[in-house]
């Protein structure tokens, strides 16, 4: 399943500007996943991601800020560990398509903090 996002832009009460994926399909899951975990930790999802493809593992379980996760060869399944009750507090992704979706979020975020630092943003 291909998961459309739009690319939202938030300015914090300091001034900051931030970059943000919200999911059209879904729980919100998806999305607090991308503003919370993800945000914070790309290189390292990724890392994971990876080493379940090549076969080094046969599955990684791991928590962060918001969500848990536990990433499989096919599927991943992703939790949000503070979804309010009686919302849906899980998706789960194919895992390529997961790996495919935080990669356009490292390049969405990448072309935003150089268009920030041009004053373009």
């Amino acid at each position: 399943m291909n998961y459309n996002y739009k690319i939202d832009y938030t300015t914090l009460e300091d001034g900051t500007k931030t970059l943000n994926f919200v999911f059209d399909e879904g729980p919100n899951v998806f999305t607090t996943f991308f503003a919370s975990d993800v945000e914070e930790f790309p290189s390292v999802i990724l890392e994971q991601i990876d080493q379940v493809l090549s076969k080094k593992k046969k599955h990684v379980e791991c928590s962060g800020n918001d969500c848990c996760w536990d990433i499989g060869p096919k599927e991943t399944l992703i939790v949000d560990n503070f979804a309010p009750e009686g919302t849906p507090n899980e998706i789960t992704v194919d895992t390529l398509e997961l790996r495919r979706l935080i990669n356009e979020w490292i390049e969405a975020k990448a072309k935003f903090k150089e268009q920030k630092a041009k004053g373009e943003i």
